[in-house]
């Protein structure tokens, strides 16, 4: 007998091309953050959805911001509620030199696509969107709600996006969020790690280049700062905790998702610095340096341990002042919840793929619905040139994504008759 998860998968197969289609044409919208417009992006989700009948309302706090809420309840009695969330913004495209393909052009080559968005994250926002409306025609055999946000902002942490939904419209809290940000099909995030921004400047007289009696060169004492600050890395998280042992056995899953040596920095703090500016002549000793430092913090770390020392550090170098620009603690969710179970099972059941459950390098917006309290997980596919020149990705991982996307909302909501 043929169940509904058999005739969801049916459906979504005979559906690729369409899927593929919407999410050329996603990549062809620009929509590069700054300066973050998304309306007309926006507007080809919204014309998805009416084409479906499906209703959705649009929530704009920041003019060519909008947010889009779409839910609808299940006929299968009460049950939890699952938000899927996905944002429209990307990255600039810097340098268009160094792109082998026109990044807003969509090219489908090599079985890829091509593009600034490919995959962070318009494939999986698309993946998200059609997971929405397939289980909206069944939704008779659902139990529970399934909410859909659809967001703008996410690059620049969310202000007039997911954090202002949170904020003000707590309906979309839910019970659980599934995102579909950047992963690989080879793991499941049930976390990520802490993220500490700060800008440190140097400021002393200045002098003639010939009179470097007359004052400290602020570069030089950059330098030595820098220096000390790379003593944080050796703050890690302890070796015997349950987090570590779990993404120790994960290691291998860790290094296929995020590279070579990502599983040896996972349970790390890292610095890197960013930017650094000073100087105006080749004969004069500056008077100013200034340099930009992005710190991640393990979950296992405390990070207010990590904050105190950034500022211990600092403190011995009397020329220097601090500016904290973003503080974002670690978080993490259950690694065996359920929905976590049903990634895992629905990935096997659709390419033979089996996920391990890891944490994150980087920051997405499940992390607003962790500090709420809800258990947020995140599936997508491969980060493949994310935030530098040819972005693209994989067909088969993006159908992949979408598809298990589906069936695993479904399980999640589901009267289980089949």
């Amino acid at each position: 007998m043929t169940s509904i998860k058999d005739l969801l998968l049916s459906g979504l197969s005979n559906r690729e091309s369409e899927m593929v289609h919407f999410l050329r044409r996603l990549i062809q919208t620009p929509t590069p953050n700054p300066p973050g417009n998304t309306t007309a992006a926006m507007n080809l989700v919204l014309q998805f959805l009416s084409e479906r009948g499906i209703f959705y309302e649009v929530v704009e706090p920041n003019e060519g911001m909008p947010n889009l809420i779409a839910e609808f309840s299940g006929g299968g009695g009460e049950g939890p509620r699952l938000v899927l969330n996905g944002h429209l913004d990307v990255f600039p495209v810097g340098d268009l030199s160094q792109w082998s393909h026109d990044p807003w052009a969509a090219v489908q080559a090599d079985e890829c696509i091509f593009g600034r968005g490919a995959c962070d994250m318009k494939s999986g926002t698309t993946a998200l969107v059609f997971a929405f409306a397939e289980l909206h025609a069944i939704r008779e055999h659902l139990k529970g709600s399934l909410v859909l946000t659809v967001v703008s902002d996410e690059e620049t942490f969310g202000p007039w996006g997911a954090r202002y939904l949170i904020e003000h419209r707590k309906e979309v809290l839910g019970d659980c969020l599934l995102s579909g940000e950047p992963t690989s099909q080879y793991a499941v995030r049930f976390g990520e790690k802490g993220r500490l921004w700060a800008r440190i400047r140097i400021r002393t007289p200045g002098a003639h280049g010939a009179y470097v009696h007359l004052s400290r060169n602020p570069i030089t004492i950059a330098s030595a700062l820098i220096a000390e600050l790379q003593s944080l890395q050796e703050i890690r998280a302890p070796a015997d905790t349950p987090l570590t042992i779990t993404l120790q056995k994960s290691a291998a899953t860790i290094d296929k998702a995020y590279g070579h040596g990502a599983s040896s920095i996972i349970s790390s703090t890292t610095l890197n610095v960013g930017t650094i500016k000073g100087g105006v002549k080749i004969n004069m000793v500056p008077s100013e340096c200034e340099f930009e430092v992005d710190i991640r913090t393990p979950p296992d770390v405390p990070h207010f341990t990590v904050k105190d020392r950034l500022n211990e550090i600092v403190a011995k170098f009397p020329e220097a002042e601090i500016q904290v620009l973003d503080d974002d603690a670690a978080s993490t969710s259950p690694p065996d919840h359920p929905m976590v179970r049903a990634l895992i099972e629905n990935s096997k059941r659709v390419s033979n793929v089996e996920p391990s459950p890891i944490i994150a390098l980087g920051g997405c917006d499940a992390r607003l619905w962790r500090y709420a309290g809800i258990p947020a997980f995140v599936y997508g596919p491969s980060p493949t040139g994310m935030g530098t020149a040819d972005e693209l990705v994989r067909i088969d991982e993006f159908l992949h994504i979408a598809k298990t996307h589906t069936l695993a909302a479904f399980d999640y909501l589901s009267t289980k008759v089949d």
